[in-house]
């Protein structure tokens, strides 16, 4: 639930709102089995990519004060920086309930997709293809050059 925890630190930082004034869920999740090898990561143990978390994040703001278009361009500035990878998810929905002249509460649903990365790991809770596995980022090295391939350029 790293999105939705982000989203939620981003909007309190934002708005000013207290923690208190802030409610957030996950919703209709939905498990994707996927079981990809990502290779080792730095120290050399295996990672794998157990599945895809995709799931509707619900986050209520209660009593907001601010401006309704600033919200919700604060809500997709951070979609594009921190979420950037949307193809086939759901677009950002809100809805507005008026409670006086001055506030009003805010429910924000997105969809959002969440990679369950584990790597290998003795003690670790997650068994896994006959090993035991704890959580992780993905550690991806990338390839800052390529070597022994034969080819036509075009």
């Amino acid at each position: 639930m790293r999105k939705i925890r982000g989203l939620i630190d981003h909007l309190l930082a934002v708005t000013g709102l207290p923690r208190e004034q802030v409610e957030a869920f996950a919703d209709k999740g939905t498990l994707m089995p996927t079981g990809r090898d990502l290779g080792p990561d730095g120290d050399g143990r295996a990672q794998v990519e157990a599945g895809v978390w995709k799931y509707d994040a619900v986050i209520r703001l209660q009593r907001y004060a601010g401006d309704g278009p600033t919200l919700m361009a604060v809500v997709l500035g951070w979609l594009a920086d921190a979420d950037p990878d949307r193809d086939g998810l759901v677009d950002p929905e809100l809805d507005v309930a008026i409670n006086d002249a001055h506030t009003c509460d805010v429910e924000i649903a997105c969809e959002f997709e969440e990679r369950l990365v584990i790597r290998e790991d003795p003690q670790g809770p997650v068994a896994f293809d006959g090993r035991h596995w704890s959580m992780a980022l993905p550690d991806i090295s990338v390839a800052d050059a390529v070597s022994g391939m034969r080819g036509q350029r075009g």
